[in-house]
């Protein structure tokens, strides 16, 4: 197994308590990567972990726990980044100029050792630290705002191409400390750290997407978001002009200008709401073989991306 390690890079963790984590670097090169962990070292084709790991499908996600695709000792340990532990992954490694411009791109196999296993909410308060002499020494805090800036600008770039920004709220319940009985439901605040590990994702399914369609291009397994079916839209378009907004759905980029315009500055709930509605509206997406469809319907409609695949999350789909 080829092992790659380079001591000049940071290397930092940035998950949630229940969800897997990412994993990106940075150095004074903008040399940044998101990996994958090598599950296949470990689950054999035919074998019976692999058998009802196929059974299950994905990770299923209850109110206070998660029931894992794969056995926890895999998910929540061998193949988890934790904080000073070595690990070994398949890395996306990018070579990306301070503009987010891609200069570069290397597919390892690779040893990881993180420096740090950072919660959404710790990153989060990097991320909002002052730009300070002191700051920009912290290898943590320089990494992750690095990080950060270079999210922003890929967001931009992906939301100028006709990439959705659609509604889909999360909920966390509150529960009795005695008895574990829910007693609250709260909506689940998303940070700016969770955008940042998200544009990294991204990044790395349309990269790796690419990547496998070069080298396979009848039978790489690839994920299309067909666009919407006019009349799944009819109701919602309808409702829309009924408060003074046309929804037009001809392609995303339509769609996502039509719904920022679509703001009763007296309801902030409106539009949020008619996202919400916008994401019941769209047809699902469909894993596929290349061979399957002509190139032109290879489309993410969602993400605006011609090419895209799911190289992130082994441990849960």
């Amino acid at each position: 197994m080829f092992l790659r390690w380079s001591s000049n890079l940071t290397q930092l963790r940035i998950s949630t308590p229940l969800c897997e984590n990412t994993c990106s670097r940075t150095n004074e090169h903008h040399i940044t990567t998101t990996k994958t962990h090598i599950y296949s070292h470990y689950v054999k084709a035919g074998t019976a972990i692999d058998l009802e790991a196929a059974n299950r499908a994905t990770s299923t996600y209850l109110v206070d726990r998660r029931l894992d695709m794969l056995p926890s000792l895999l998910s929540t340990d061998l193949c988890s980044l934790k904080g000073n532990v070595d690990r070994f992954a398949f890395s996306v490694l990018w070579e990306i100029t301070p503009d987010a411009q891609i200069v570069n791109v290397e597919f390892q196999k690779t040893l990881i050792h993180s420096i740090a296993a950072l919660t959404y909410q710790e990153a989060q308060t990097m991320i909002d630290l002052p730009d300070t002499p002191a700051n920009r020494k912290d290898k943590q805090v320089s990494a992750v705002k690095g990080l950060a800036r270079l999210a922003r600008v890929l967001s931009k770039r992906r939301i100028d191409a006709g990439a959705l920004t659609l509604a889909s709220p999360e909920v966390k319940f509150v529960f009795d400390s005695e008895s574990l009985n829910p007693t609250d439901v709260k909506q689940y605040a998303m940070l700016e750290a969770n955008d940042l590990v998200m544009e990294f994702m991204l990044l790395a399914n349309v990269t790796v997407g690419k990547r496998i369609l070069r080298q396979y291009p009848g039978l790489s397994v690839l994920r299309r978001h067909p666009a919407p079916n006019r009349g799944r839209f009819d109701d919602l378009i309808s409702k829309a002009k009924s408060r003074g907004f046309d929804l037009v759905i001809d392609d995303s980029k339509m769609l996502a200008d039509s719904l920022d315009a679509a703001v009763i500055p007296s309801d902030p709930y409106f539009n949020k709401l008619l996202r919400i509605c916008a994401t019941r509206c769209l047809s699902p997406a469909q894993y596929f073989c290349s061979g399957e469809f002509r190139p032109k319907e290879w489309h993410h409609y969602g993400l605006a991306a011609p090419v895209y695949t799911h190289f992130t999350s082994p441990i849960r789909r």
